[in-house]
Protein backbone atom coordinates (compact mmCIF):
# COMPACT_ATOMS: atom_id res chain seq x y z
CA UNK A 1 0.00 0.00 0.00
CA UNK A 2 1.32 3.55 -0.51
CA UNK A 3 1.65 5.69 2.11
CA UNK A 4 1.40 8.56 -0.79
CA UNK A 5 0.47 9.31 -4.07
CA UNK A 6 2.46 7.14 -6.48
CA UNK A 7 3.05 10.49 -8.46
CA UNK A 8 1.22 13.00 -6.81
CA UNK A 9 2.55 17.08 -8.39
CA UNK A 10 6.27 17.48 -9.36
CA UNK A 11 7.82 20.74 -10.50
CA UNK A 12 10.18 19.39 -13.05
CA UNK A 13 12.33 22.67 -12.37
CA UNK A 14 15.98 22.00 -10.84
CA UNK A 15 15.81 21.95 -6.91
CA UNK A 16 17.91 24.28 -5.30
CA UNK A 17 20.61 21.18 -2.88
CA UNK A 18 19.10 21.39 0.77
CA UNK A 19 21.66 21.63 3.71
CA UNK A 20 22.39 18.87 5.64
CA UNK A 21 21.06 19.30 8.92
CA UNK A 22 23.33 18.49 12.02
CA UNK A 23 21.31 15.12 12.71
CA UNK A 24 21.61 14.17 9.06
CA UNK A 25 25.92 14.71 8.99
CA UNK A 26 26.24 12.79 11.94
CA UNK A 27 23.93 10.02 10.76
CA UNK A 28 26.37 10.05 7.36
CA UNK A 29 29.48 9.11 9.83
CA UNK A 30 27.71 6.13 10.69
CA UNK A 31 28.29 4.45 7.39
CA UNK A 32 31.33 2.53 7.66
CA UNK A 33 33.31 0.51 4.31
CA UNK A 34 32.74 -2.89 3.89
CA UNK A 35 34.66 -4.63 1.56
CA UNK A 36 34.60 -7.96 2.76
CA UNK A 37 30.89 -8.61 2.14
CA UNK A 38 31.54 -8.37 -1.51
CA UNK A 39 32.65 -12.01 -2.03
CA UNK A 40 33.81 -12.24 -5.29
CA UNK A 41 34.21 -10.16 -8.56
CA UNK A 42 33.70 -11.81 -11.44
CA UNK A 43 34.31 -10.05 -15.37
CA UNK A 44 32.47 -11.11 -18.66
CA UNK A 45 33.63 -11.11 -22.05
CA UNK A 46 31.91 -7.90 -22.79
CA UNK A 47 33.64 -6.04 -19.79
CA UNK A 48 30.75 -6.09 -17.39
CA UNK A 49 31.58 -6.33 -13.88
CA UNK A 50 29.95 -9.02 -11.93
CA UNK A 51 29.85 -7.91 -7.98
CA UNK A 52 28.96 -10.55 -5.55
CA UNK A 53 27.37 -9.92 -2.18
CA UNK A 54 26.47 -11.69 0.59
CA UNK A 55 23.89 -10.43 3.19
CA UNK A 56 23.57 -12.58 6.57
CA UNK A 57 20.13 -13.07 6.97
CA UNK A 58 18.68 -16.58 8.04
CA UNK A 59 14.69 -15.86 7.81
CA UNK A 60 15.98 -15.32 3.57
CA UNK A 61 18.92 -18.01 3.13
CA UNK A 62 19.12 -19.21 -0.25
CA UNK A 63 16.91 -16.17 -1.86
CA UNK A 64 19.17 -13.93 -4.49
CA UNK A 65 18.36 -11.06 -6.73
CA UNK A 66 20.37 -9.07 -8.82
CA UNK A 67 20.55 -4.95 -9.26
CA UNK A 68 21.40 -2.60 -11.96
CA UNK A 69 21.54 0.84 -11.96
CA UNK A 70 22.13 3.90 -14.57
CA UNK A 71 22.42 2.54 -17.89
CA UNK A 72 22.12 5.57 -19.26
CA UNK A 73 21.61 4.37 -22.87
CA UNK A 74 21.69 6.87 -25.58
CA UNK A 75 23.64 6.77 -28.89
CA UNK A 76 27.25 8.21 -27.80
CA UNK A 77 29.49 5.25 -26.63
CA UNK A 78 31.49 4.84 -23.78
CA UNK A 79 35.53 4.01 -23.03
CA UNK A 80 36.83 2.81 -20.27
CA UNK A 81 40.45 2.90 -19.07
CA UNK A 82 41.76 0.66 -16.72
CA UNK A 83 40.07 -2.06 -17.72
CA UNK A 84 39.80 -0.63 -21.16
CA UNK A 85 36.09 -1.35 -22.02
CA UNK A 86 34.64 0.10 -25.18
CA UNK A 87 30.42 0.53 -24.14
CA UNK A 88 29.10 1.03 -28.15
CA UNK A 89 25.97 3.44 -28.15
CA UNK A 90 22.76 2.09 -28.06
CA UNK A 91 21.68 -0.91 -25.82
CA UNK A 92 23.28 -3.40 -28.27
CA UNK A 93 26.54 -3.57 -25.67
CA UNK A 94 23.99 -4.01 -22.87
CA UNK A 95 21.84 -6.46 -24.57
CA UNK A 96 25.01 -8.47 -25.32
CA UNK A 97 26.34 -8.29 -21.79
CA UNK A 98 23.49 -9.43 -20.37
CA UNK A 99 22.95 -11.98 -22.15
CA UNK A 100 26.49 -13.46 -20.93
CA UNK A 101 25.34 -12.44 -17.52
CA UNK A 102 22.86 -14.89 -17.70
CA UNK A 103 24.37 -17.47 -18.75
CA UNK A 104 27.08 -16.87 -16.24
CA UNK A 105 25.06 -16.49 -12.84
CA UNK A 106 22.32 -18.59 -11.69
CA UNK A 107 18.98 -16.88 -12.21
CA UNK A 108 18.27 -14.69 -9.60
CA UNK A 109 14.39 -14.90 -7.99
CA UNK A 110 14.48 -11.29 -8.28
CA UNK A 111 15.64 -8.27 -10.34
CA UNK A 112 15.94 -4.85 -9.52
CA UNK A 113 16.49 -1.82 -11.03
CA UNK A 114 18.24 1.73 -9.69
CA UNK A 115 16.35 4.07 -12.14
CA UNK A 116 18.30 6.39 -14.66
CA UNK A 117 17.32 4.19 -17.63
CA UNK A 118 18.14 6.53 -20.96
CA UNK A 119 20.29 8.73 -21.63
CA UNK A 120 18.34 10.44 -24.15
CA UNK A 121 14.62 10.73 -24.80
CA UNK A 122 15.34 9.41 -28.16
CA UNK A 123 16.50 6.58 -26.56
CA UNK A 124 13.27 6.03 -23.95
CA UNK A 125 12.38 3.16 -26.83
CA UNK A 126 15.07 1.28 -27.56
CA UNK A 127 15.79 1.23 -23.57
CA UNK A 128 12.40 -0.22 -22.55
CA UNK A 129 13.19 -3.08 -25.70
CA UNK A 130 16.69 -3.55 -23.35
CA UNK A 131 14.51 -4.37 -20.09
CA UNK A 132 12.26 -6.34 -21.97
CA UNK A 133 14.89 -9.03 -23.34
CA UNK A 134 15.54 -9.72 -19.60
CA UNK A 135 14.91 -13.37 -19.03
CA UNK A 136 11.03 -13.77 -17.55
CA UNK A 137 10.52 -16.02 -14.16
CA UNK A 138 12.10 -13.54 -11.72
CA UNK A 139 9.85 -10.76 -10.64
CA UNK A 140 11.15 -7.56 -11.17
CA UNK A 141 11.36 -4.22 -9.61
CA UNK A 142 12.11 -0.93 -10.21
CA UNK A 143 12.76 2.73 -8.97
CA UNK A 144 12.44 5.85 -10.65
CA UNK A 145 16.09 8.03 -11.25
CA UNK A 146 16.67 11.57 -11.29
CA UNK A 147 16.89 11.10 -15.06
CA UNK A 148 13.13 10.10 -15.48
CA UNK A 149 12.04 12.78 -13.79
CA UNK A 150 14.03 15.97 -14.74
CA UNK A 151 13.91 16.65 -17.79
CA UNK A 152 10.17 16.81 -18.89
CA UNK A 153 10.70 13.92 -21.53
CA UNK A 154 7.14 12.39 -20.12
CA UNK A 155 4.52 13.29 -17.51
CA UNK A 156 5.64 10.84 -14.79
CA UNK A 157 2.53 8.95 -14.97
CA UNK A 158 3.52 7.48 -17.95
CA UNK A 159 6.58 5.77 -16.00
CA UNK A 160 4.31 3.27 -14.55
CA UNK A 161 3.05 1.45 -17.45
CA UNK A 162 6.08 2.13 -19.46
CA UNK A 163 8.16 0.18 -17.08
CA UNK A 164 4.88 -2.13 -16.50
CA UNK A 165 5.51 -2.72 -20.12
CA UNK A 166 8.44 -3.77 -20.09
CA UNK A 167 7.83 -6.31 -17.04
CA UNK A 168 8.74 -4.29 -13.97
CA UNK A 169 6.90 -2.80 -11.14
CA UNK A 170 7.56 0.26 -10.50
CA UNK A 171 7.76 1.58 -6.55
CA UNK A 172 7.03 4.97 -5.92
CA UNK A 173 7.21 4.56 -1.64
CA UNK A 174 5.28 1.67 -1.88
CA UNK A 175 6.13 -1.93 -1.23
CA UNK A 176 5.58 -5.43 -3.00
CA UNK A 177 6.71 -8.96 -1.70
CA UNK A 178 8.33 -11.25 -3.98
CA UNK A 179 9.88 -14.79 -2.42
CA UNK A 180 9.57 -13.65 1.16
CA UNK A 181 11.83 -10.45 0.17
CA UNK A 182 9.57 -7.03 1.21
CA UNK A 183 10.86 -4.53 -1.27
CA UNK A 184 10.69 -0.71 -0.58
CA UNK A 185 11.20 1.61 -3.51
CA UNK A 186 11.66 5.17 -2.58
CA UNK A 187 11.22 7.90 -4.59
CA UNK A 188 13.69 10.28 -6.02
CA UNK A 189 15.30 12.28 -3.48
CA UNK A 190 16.83 15.53 -5.94
CA UNK A 191 13.27 15.22 -8.60
CA UNK A 192 10.80 12.83 -7.04
CA UNK A 193 7.75 13.79 -4.66
CA UNK A 194 10.20 12.60 -1.58
CA UNK A 195 8.81 11.03 1.24
CA UNK A 196 5.72 12.49 3.17
CA UNK A 197 6.30 12.86 6.70
CA UNK A 198 4.03 9.60 7.59
CA UNK A 199 6.14 7.56 5.25
CA UNK A 200 7.89 4.49 7.16
CA UNK A 201 9.59 1.28 5.98
CA UNK A 202 8.32 -1.83 7.20
CA UNK A 203 9.79 -2.70 10.72
CA UNK A 204 10.70 -6.52 9.19
CA UNK A 205 13.88 -8.28 9.16
CA UNK A 206 12.96 -9.18 5.66
CA UNK A 207 13.11 -5.91 3.98
CA UNK A 208 14.98 -4.48 1.28
CA UNK A 209 15.03 -0.79 0.42
CA UNK A 210 15.67 0.06 -3.25
CA UNK A 211 16.72 3.88 -3.78
CA UNK A 212 17.95 5.54 -6.59
CA UNK A 213 20.43 7.96 -4.33
CA UNK A 214 22.34 6.51 -1.23
CA UNK A 215 21.09 10.40 0.25
CA UNK A 216 17.48 9.52 0.46
CA UNK A 217 18.34 6.09 2.93
CA UNK A 218 21.09 7.83 4.36
CA UNK A 219 19.10 10.82 5.53
CA UNK A 220 16.18 8.28 6.51
CA UNK A 221 17.79 6.53 8.68
CA UNK A 222 19.20 9.49 10.45
CA UNK A 223 15.49 9.88 10.56
CA UNK A 224 14.55 6.83 12.36
CA UNK A 225 12.36 5.56 9.34
CA UNK A 226 14.54 2.73 8.13
CA UNK A 227 15.78 0.56 10.77
CA UNK A 228 14.04 -2.19 10.31
CA UNK A 229 15.68 -2.68 6.56
CA UNK A 230 19.09 -4.95 6.23
CA UNK A 231 19.60 -4.08 2.82
CA UNK A 232 19.39 -0.95 1.19
CA UNK A 233 20.61 -0.95 -2.54
CA UNK A 234 21.34 2.43 -4.52
CA UNK A 235 23.23 3.60 -7.45
CA UNK A 236 23.22 7.30 -9.07
CA UNK A 237 26.34 8.32 -7.75
CA UNK A 238 28.55 6.14 -10.65
CA UNK A 239 30.73 5.63 -8.18
CA UNK A 240 32.56 8.79 -9.46
CA UNK A 241 33.51 7.81 -12.85
CA UNK A 242 36.86 8.77 -12.97
CA UNK A 243 38.83 7.06 -9.57
CA UNK A 244 42.32 6.93 -8.39
CA UNK A 245 44.10 3.57 -6.55
CA UNK A 246 43.75 4.49 -3.22
CA UNK A 247 42.03 7.77 -3.10
CA UNK A 248 38.82 6.38 -4.86
CA UNK A 249 36.27 9.27 -6.61
CA UNK A 250 37.49 12.15 -7.74
CA UNK A 251 34.21 13.06 -7.74
CA UNK A 252 30.57 12.34 -6.03
CA UNK A 253 27.60 13.48 -6.86
CA UNK A 254 26.38 12.44 -2.82
CA UNK A 255 25.62 15.31 -0.55
CA UNK A 256 27.58 13.12 1.99
CA UNK A 257 30.85 13.61 -0.50
CA UNK A 258 33.05 10.59 -0.69
CA UNK A 259 31.67 9.57 2.67
CA UNK A 260 29.10 7.63 -0.07
CA UNK A 261 30.76 7.46 -3.05
CA UNK A 262 31.06 3.87 -3.93
CA UNK A 263 30.84 -0.29 -2.66
CA UNK A 264 29.57 -1.87 0.06
CA UNK A 265 28.51 -0.03 3.88
CA UNK A 266 27.70 -0.88 7.29
CA UNK A 267 26.26 1.00 9.77
CA UNK A 268 27.24 1.27 12.54
CA UNK A 269 24.65 1.39 14.66
CA UNK A 270 21.87 -0.75 12.84
CA UNK A 271 23.86 -2.96 11.67
CA UNK A 272 22.05 -2.55 7.83
CA UNK A 273 23.86 -3.28 4.72
CA UNK A 274 24.33 -0.48 1.67
CA UNK A 275 25.46 -1.14 -1.34
CA UNK A 276 26.15 2.10 -3.77
CA UNK A 277 26.44 0.43 -7.14
CA UNK A 278 28.45 2.11 -10.13
CA UNK A 279 26.48 1.35 -12.71
CA UNK A 280 26.63 0.90 -16.50
CA UNK A 281 26.42 4.34 -18.05
CA UNK A 282 27.88 7.78 -17.93
CA UNK A 283 26.54 10.81 -17.78
CA UNK A 284 28.43 13.91 -18.91
CA UNK A 285 31.32 12.53 -19.36
CA UNK A 286 31.31 9.65 -21.50
CA UNK A 287 34.39 7.59 -20.28
CA UNK A 288 35.44 5.71 -16.69
CA UNK A 289 38.77 5.44 -15.54
CA UNK A 290 39.59 2.46 -12.81
CA UNK A 291 35.50 2.42 -12.45
CA UNK A 292 33.92 -0.61 -15.02
CA UNK A 293 30.57 -1.02 -15.30
CA UNK A 294 28.74 -3.36 -12.94
CA UNK A 295 25.94 -5.26 -11.83
CA UNK A 296 25.00 -6.43 -8.22
CA UNK A 297 24.47 -10.24 -7.48
CA UNK A 298 23.02 -10.15 -3.79
CA UNK A 299 22.98 -13.97 -1.53
CA UNK A 300 20.95 -13.72 1.28
CA UNK A 301 22.56 -16.21 3.41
Amino acid sequence: MSDVSPFQSRIYLRKPKTKLTAEQRAGGLLWQPAPSLVKETRVLPSGLHVRFLRVSKPCLAGRSLLFFSDTHIRAAGIRGFFPAVRQGGGSEWLTKAFRELFEAIPMPDCVTFGGDLAGDAAWIGKSLDFLRTIPSGPDKFAVCGNWELRRRWLPAERWRGLFASAGFHLLVNETAESHGILFRGLDDAKEGAGLSREASIPRSENVCVLSHNPDSAAAMLSADKLKGAPLILCGHTHGGQFRIPGFGALMTSSRFGKRLEYGAYRHSSTGATMYVSAGIGATWFHARIFCPPEVLFVNFC
